[in-house]
């Protein structure tokens, strides 16, 4: 196993920006500590994710924070394993490839013209104080939020989001869904074939896009302002919020707001 740990110089919320090419980033707000932690860790004790963390770097001015892993070289693979879903992470690949035969995360057998190596998973793990934001980018890794956190901004290629809450997120990703508990007051989400699900939406503003996935919005009392909700194919259902002014449209999809 290879591992990094990352600590914040000075106490209180920060500003994160986490830069992670591939893997999956896994985040808890918590009262009970004032100082950020982040953890980078791979199974791998030698290879191009053990060399993709241990040439990791941080830098802080302030109470702002980065820690940017380097992209791993040449063609691979990941794979991560969440519950009974299997997410595999692919660089550029050149010619085809067919017939791969994979266990635990190694390529076993394979077909085809594309020479691909495979890697165990990156995984960052984050403790941020009360009040702190984040920023993640990345080619394909996924993150989850425990916790309510200030402002949040997610960039991903084919990445999922899950967040139990924030006040302000900013999410776009080509192939993941953007989920979250809670969201209090500006949202912008985008996906080409990912859902957007926000379970208590209690905002201001927001502007939520997908091509071929679903919108489902359920607004609280406190909800006002503009909310628009826009896919090509997918269904597009707004719950609740009197006072919002919802513009919402799908051209074959299903659209109900009540």
């Amino acid at each position: 196993m290879t591992n990094r740990h990352f600590v914040s110089q000075s106490t209180g919320p920060v500003v994160l920006g986490l830069d992670l090419p591939m893997g999956s980033v896994h985040v808890q707000v918590l009262s009970s500590i004032t100082t950020t932690r982040v953890v980078l860790r791979t199974v791998d004790s030698s290879g191009p994710a053990a060399d993709a963390v241990n040439g990791a770097r941080s830098n802080q001015d302030g109470q702002t924070l980065a820690v940017e892993v380097p992209k791993i070289p040449g063609d691979v693979m990941m794979q991560n394993v969440r519950g009974n879903r299997v997410t595999q992470s692919v660089g550029t690949v050149y010619g085809s490839v067919t017939g791969v035969t994979i266990v635990n995360g190694r390529i076993i057998t394979g077909g085809g013209t594309g020479v691909m190596d495979t890697v165990s998973p990156i995984e960052a793990i984050v403790s941020l104080p009360v009040g702190s934001s984040l920023a993640v980018v990345s080619q394909s890794a996924s993150a989850r939020v425990h916790g309510a956190i200030e402002r949040m901004e997610f960039r991903s290629i084919s990445g999922d989001l899950e967040i139990d809450g924030a006040r302000h997120l900013s999410a776009s990703t080509t192939s993941g869904d953007v989920i979250v508990g809670s969201l209090s007051d500006r949202l912008t989400a985008r996906s080409v074939s990912g859902d957007i699900t926000v379970d208590l939406y209690s905002g201001s503003d927001a502007d939520l896009n997908t091509t071929s996935g679903d919108v489902d919005v359920r607004a609280t009392a406190q909800a006002a302002g503009a909310l628009r909700a826009n896919t090509v194919s997918g269904d597009v259902r707004v719950s609740g919020g009197r006072a919002l002014r919802v513009s919402a449209h799908s051209v074959s999809g299903r659209v109900r707001t009540s």
